[in-house]
């Protein structure tokens, strides 16, 4: 009698976890800004884990005096790389809440991994070029995927009434202010629009010996 107990009993949360399958459902969430353009690389998030979670890993690299990519996601714990893909130093940092770093100048691919062992935003700077600035959201949520070109991301909710996160910067003095949406019952495609504007890191204009010399390069190949 005890072993069928403990068969039904297996038995039974299985059942339990199909119905929990079975009462997820996937939605399309489309942000768009102030004035509603298509906002790429958004963070969307939901409660209930997805089949993509946050990634574990990630690298953010620095090409042409710019971080690549402007907007990263990863999980709590996961560790990040700072490659220098240019031909000039750079000196990666943050005085965010979430993390607070500095990698010494280099000019080299091989920088060492950072971890992020805490939730938040943290905002990326170089030391030496004012104009460089990424993000990087250490989610607290089980998914968290970014919107695409067209603004859009797929995520999974629960069939019910469910909430998701959006975030981007710019929402609030906090860097890692974000805006809960309710999602209705058996809904599968919503819209958002932020109170933002579109934002991307603006490399500066070459000087006049950098012109040259770029020409120079040009015509050599």
């Amino acid at each position: 009698m005890r072993n069928f107990q403990i068969v039904f009993g297996f038995l039974s949360l299985l059942a339990l976890a199909d119905t929990a399958v079975v009462q997820a459902r996937e939605v399309i969430v489309t942000v768009v800004d102030e004035q509603g353009q298509a906002l790429s690389r958004a963070v969307v998030s939901s409660p209930l884990a997805g089949p993509q979670p946050p990634a574990k890993n990630a690298v953010i690299d620095q090409v042409e005096q710019l971080f690549d990519p402007f907007i990263s996601v990863v999980q709590v714990g996961a560790t990040v790389n700072f490659p220098n893909s240019d031909n000039i130093r750079h000196q990666v940092f943050s005085f965010s809440a979430a993390k607070q770093f500095e990698l010494p100048l280099y000019s080299n691919i091989e920088a060492p991994a950072v971890e992020f062992p805490n939730p938040g935003v943290v905002v990326l700077g170089c030391n030496i070029h004012d104009h460089m600035r990424a993000y990087l959201y250490v989610s607290p949520h089980p998914q968290s995927v970014l919107t695409d070109k067209s603004g859009q991301a797929q995520v999974t909710v629960t069939s019910g009434e469910s909430e998701i996160t959006v975030w981007y910067p710019g929402l609030g003095n906090d860097p890692a202010t974000e805006l809960t949406v309710s999602v209705a019952a058996q809904e599968t495609q919503i819209n958002v629009q932020l109170p933002v504007t579109k934002q991307q890191q603006q490399a500066p204009e070459p000087s006049a010996l950098q012109q040259r010399f770029n020409q120079l390069k040009q015509h050599v190949h």
